[in-house]
């Protein structure tokens, strides 16, 4: 069975649908799914955790396509509260302290020993066996070479993460820690992470595991961030796109999730419940 986590609001549940959604799709191999949820108004008034009608729809998503697959959420909002509340970052004003929350991994006994972690921006292409069955013995980390840099500095978006070995050395407490500590400008955990774990522990893996682009046959993992992302002229903030029409913007720069997203679009129409009003309205203003 293949543990995978990832971290997750109300406000991002589309995108985590659409995430989850191809990775049912596109395994075959038992899925132990586990989402970390918050739910802190005091750190934003927006944030709710996950509701029980989005928890059920992603449950019946992972059931249909394997009846032995698993979905868990888990409200780690008082750990957030502990670790990521306070401090020089709590402010930040380019990164979103939530993202943080991967950080936590270790606290979690329903990960077990070895845990794969994706941000809620991932669309699976193709069945993860390949990097599930690689070999974690002697490293804490595998994670693909971060964009632009010559070191072992690993990208965080997708992590096979050795949990026994992070828990014996503390490195992730410790880069919670640090993230409560040390200012940073951007990637706050990223850095930390970074930071505090040797080289010799970390294991660089392809890039189709973390692939930006979503190109070529070999893509297993499209982390579709640099489609929504980018710079806002003339400033050092970027935006980071959660909008109603992100499905289009998507299908038309990644013509080859049409299909996927059709078919998504028609799971919002049949549980309009689960999702915001505004993604609703957009799906039949598409008909």
């Amino acid at each position: 069975m293949i543990t995978i986590f990832y971290s997750s609001d109300d406000r991002m549940f589309k995108q985590q649908f659409i995430s989850v959604y191809s990775l049912a799709k596109t395994n075959k191999e038992p899925l132990r799914v586990i989402s970390l949820t918050t739910e802190v108004p005091e750190y934003r008034k927006s944030s709710k955790r996950l509701s029980d009608a989005q928890n059920a729809l992603l449950e019946k998503t992972l059931k249909e396509a394997n009846p032995e697959n698993t979905w868990t959420a888990i409200d780690v909002s008082d750990l957030f509260r502990k670790y990521f509340m306070h401090g020089p970052n709590a402010e930040n004003k380019y990164y979103n302290m939530f993202v943080c929350v991967r950080l936590l991994a270790p606290f979690i006994k329903e990960l077990g020993d070895k845990a794969l972690w994706l941000d809620t921006d991932t669309i699976i292409c193709k069945d993860l066996s390949e990097l599930w069955n690689m070999d974690v013995t002697n490293y804490e980390v595998l994670g693909r070479r971060d964009l632009g840099r010559i070191t072992k500095y690993f990208q965080t978006g997708v992590m096979l993460l050795n949990l026994k070995a992070i828990i014996e050395s503390g490195s992730f407490e410790k880069a919670a820690e640090m993230v409560g500590e040390k200012k940073f400008i951007c990637y706050i955990d990223m850095g930390a992470l970074n930071k505090i774990i040797p080289n010799k522990k970390k294991k660089l893996i392809p890039t189709k595991f973390n692939s930006y682009n979503g190109k070529g046959d070999d893509c297993i993992i499209h982390h579709v961030c640099s489609v929504r992302e980018g710079h806002i002229p003339f400033t050092k903030k970027w935006w980071h796109r959660i909008k109603p029409d992100e499905m289009d913007l998507l299908a038309t720069k990644c013509p080859q999730y049409t299909q996927l997203f059709s078919e998504i679009k028609q799971i919002i129409k049949d549980n309009p419940e689960c999702f915001h009003v505004e993604d609703v309205q957009q799906v039949k203003h598409n008909v």
